[in-house]
């Protein structure tokens, strides 16, 4: 779980203030040690994308997932985005439901679970089935 908290404090040296933001991807199933994660996938609201897509440091990346083009922003292993998937979902919403975890807003595992079980990836199916096992 080392990378994971490396992770954590590159994040809280970002000052981004609760309800702006909710850790996605790997990151709540690593806060609840169910695994490692090796980068941070953070949802953010449109005031935190504008704010940090104007940083030099952050290099915008964009992708297709479903015919849709997403962008996001990274550095040093934290990416950041104003969407989630091709768009099927809320993120306002994930990140007012969000789960408090030593102080960092985290999606709630229910939610990673539809997520894995849509993209159902090779990387994702050993996630979904320790996600099954978990009795959140």
């Amino acid at each position: 779980m080392e990378n994971f908290r490396n992770l954590i404090k590159k994040l809280k040296d970002l000052n981004i203030s609760i309800g702006e933001y909710a850790i996605f991807g790997s990151g709540p199933m690593a806060a609840k040690n169910l695994r490692d994660s090796h980068d941070l996938d953070i949802i953010v609201s449109n005031k935190i994308w504008k704010e940090y897509r104007k940083k030099p440091e952050w290099k915008l990346t964009k992708f297709t997932i479903n015919g849709k083009v997403r962008e996001i922003l990274e550095n040093n292993r934290i990416e950041l985005s104003n969407g989630w998937g091709s768009g099927e979902w809320d993120i306002n919403k994930l990140i007012k439901e969000s789960e408090i975890i030593d102080g960092l807003p985290f999606v709630r595992l229910k939610e990673v679970l539809k997520w894995k079980k849509i993209s159902n990836r090779d990387k994702d199916k050993k996630d979904i089935e320790i996600l099954e096992k978990y009795d959140n």
